[in-house]
């Protein structure tokens, strides 16, 4: 397996940054700056690469729903970075946000002592968009190799990243119904098999992703849905010193006291503080004197039916 990633856990990371929050656009640096202000431990972004193979932080293959201005039917990859950034955010009423490089997101992160998630969302250039974020921790590696772990649902570009440098963490994203999801959304960097028969194409991925790339790939994190969360799914990974983040809470609700066990991170759209594991309260006992007292009483109890007899 890779570095270690179990003492991640307790930390809430804000997924790509914050989402619908009002004036705040999703994977900006301003978003970053409100997950701080919530208390997150980290943040999760997603990165695809432009048209001169810049990497930037920016979710959808396409920008026509979260970018003003932004060239119909036009992909992220179809542009160059100096033209994404001409480009504004919907969501940002002063129009002066603008989609962040993932070595200014980096920058921000170093300066304000966090953990970061890097999620590799291209498709049809996994493995150079994958190069592309390495060399970033050949640029700052003091921070990188300790604070950032790749992540994908790709598990070649997971492979890819541990063959070229040992020393990376990665984590295996994976969820049920992948591929149909994406066909849903008219995903259009999908291969004709999903394409045609996603049912047996998830079957397939699922497989791939949960039992065969953490062991092929020595991923550090594990980081499946919520809901195929459970206790004897924690200690299984953890016997093998692997991490486990989760996603995909729709509030903190969802997010119970079993899945705030140590080794285990989650990721919150808004209102991060929820998600936080309480603290306990510190016990000044030292030198036991509280349990001796209370071994005492119990003792007691049970001899008070015996002296009734």
């Amino acid at each position: 397996m890779g570095p270690s990633r179990l003492h991640w856990g307790g930390i809430v990371f804000g997924h790509r940054g914050c989402r619908n929050v009002p004036g705040i656009p999703e994977n900006t640096l301003d978003a970053f700056k409100y997950a701080v202000s919530r208390g997150c431990g980290g943040i999760e972004c997603d990165v695809r690469l432009t048209k001169d193979n810049q990497v930037v932080v920016f979710h959808d293959a396409f920008g026509g729903t979260l970018l003003k201005n932004f060239p119909p039917a036009k992909r992220i990859d179809e542009l160059t970075l100096f033209e994404l950034k001409e480009c504004c955010f919907a969501a940002d009423p002063t129009e002066q946000i603008r989609i962040p490089t993932l070595e200014e997101s980096i920058l921000f992160c170093r300066e304000n002592n966090l953990r970061l998630l890097i999620e590799i969302k291209e498709l049809k250039r996994s493995m150079l968009c994958t190069d592309k974020v390495i060399e970033l921790y050949r640029r700052y590696p003091d921070y990188m190799y300790d604070n950032t772990t790749i992540i994908s649902f790709h598990p070649g570009a997971l492979y890819h990243a541990r063959q070229k440098d040992r020393n990376i963490a990665t984590g295996q994203i994976y969820s049920v119904n992948m591929f149909r999801t994406w066909v849903s959304h008219n995903v259009d960097t999908i291969s004709f098999f999903p394409r045609t028969f996603p049912g047996i194409a998830d079957r397939l991925l699922f497989f791939a992703q949960e039992k065969i790339s953490p062991w092929v790939g020595g991923c550090s994190l594990i980081c499946p849905r919520y809901d195929l969360y459970s206790e004897t799914y924690r200690r299984r990974w953890h016997s093998r010193r692997v991490g486990i983040y989760l996603w995909g809470f729709a509030d903190s609700t969802a997010c119970t006291p079993d899945m705030r066990q140590p080794g285990v991170c989650v990721s919150a759209d808004d209102h991060h503080e929820q998600f936080a594991t309480a603290k306990r309260e510190p016990d000044y006992d030292i030198f036991g004197d509280r349990q001796r007292e209370r071994e005492r009483e119990e003792e007691a109890r049970r001899k008070r039916p015996q002296l009734k007899q």
